[in-house]
């Protein structure tokens, strides 16, 4: 007599057992290696992005002391041709990723600020702003109620009573200053020179003489009959840089404001505002009003 034999339930029981803590043990140790992985890369790009804030500091660092060595040595004007503009630089290649540096005088633009005192001369000046650029007539209101009502104001992102593309006409032309401060012929854009002068002709002049020697003196003006240029200077005070890092595939963008104080018994350069991150669909980092911020 043939006995057929069938493994015991509790052997098919154990070999499953068996499987399900052999699957679990594997994808625990998955579950391991990934983390691990998880913390290797998050390291590294915590790295990447100290290295990367440390560059852009640096680069912040070489236009205070740049600010602060031209002060001293050409306290009468200030222009593209200074070491402070030259050290600004398109994008290279770095060891690790790419790095450049932009600064913009702050004052190249017109004081939108100027216009919480209500001085007739400044909103005068505004008022043929706005035509030069052919923005409408009510454009002007609309900014001097907003400084007045608000002011001071930090960016042309915080007059919201006007239409985004009136906004983006305008910002190469205008600048929210912290202390005021007349309108710099060495870097300003020749329509406002010729808002300044209101003369269009003796502006283009002027510009053409500024490219031709680098800067634009106050003998400049006389010998072009200009005698009379209300809210035009040729030093500036207030600088906004730009400095992108990258390191790895890790990315900073710092922007710092700079000013310059002297007067009696005083000569520093300092820092007002500092952000790290993008900036604005203007160009602009966002409102810091007082200190440092964003760090």
């Amino acid at each position: 007599m043939i006995r057929t034999t069938h493994p015991a339930p509790d052997r098919g029981i154990i070999l499953v057992n068996v499987l399900v803590a052999l699957a679990l043990g594997a994808a625990l140790v998955v579950v391991m290696l990934t983390s691990q992985d998880n913390l290797i890369d998050r390291a590294r790009r915590m790295a990447a992005m100290a290295q990367a804030q440390a560059l852009a500091l640096g680069g912040e660092t070489s236009v205070l002391t740049a600010l602060s060595a031209d002060m001293l040595t050409a306290p009468e004007a200030d222009h593209f041709g200074e070491s402070w503009a030259v050290i600004q630089q398109a994008a290279v290649e770095i060891g690790t990723g790419r790095f450049s540096l932009t600064i913009r005088d702050a004052q190249a633009g017109f004081d939108l600020n100027g216009l919480s005192a209500g001085g007739v001369a400044q909103t005068q000046i505004l008022e043929r702003l706005v035509q030069a650029l052919d923005l409408p007539p009510e454009t002007t209101l609309r900014i001097v109620t907003a400084v007045t009502r608000a002011g001071p104001l930090h960016a042309i992102s915080e007059i919201t009573d006007l239409d985004p593309a009136t906004r983006r006409t305008l910002a190469p032309y205008v600048s929210f200053l912290p202390a005021g401060g007349a309108v710099n012929l060495n870097s300003a854009d020749p329509v406002l020179i010729g808002v300044l002068l209101r003369n269009r002709a003796a502006a283009l002049r002027l510009a053409a003489l500024r490219d031709k020697n680098g800067f634009v003196t106050p003998a400049d003006l006389r010998d072009l009959g200009l005698l009379n240029a209300g809210g035009a200077g040729f030093k500036s005070a207030v600088f906004d840089v730009t400095v992108t890092a990258e390191v790895d595939d890790v990315t900073v963008t710092l922007t710092s404001r700079i000013q310059r104080v002297q007067g009696l018994g005083i000569s520093d350069v300092r820092i007002i505002a500092r952000h790290f991150g993008p900036v604005d669909d203007f160009g602009e980092m966002p409102a810091v009003p007082e200190g440092i911020g964003g760090l």
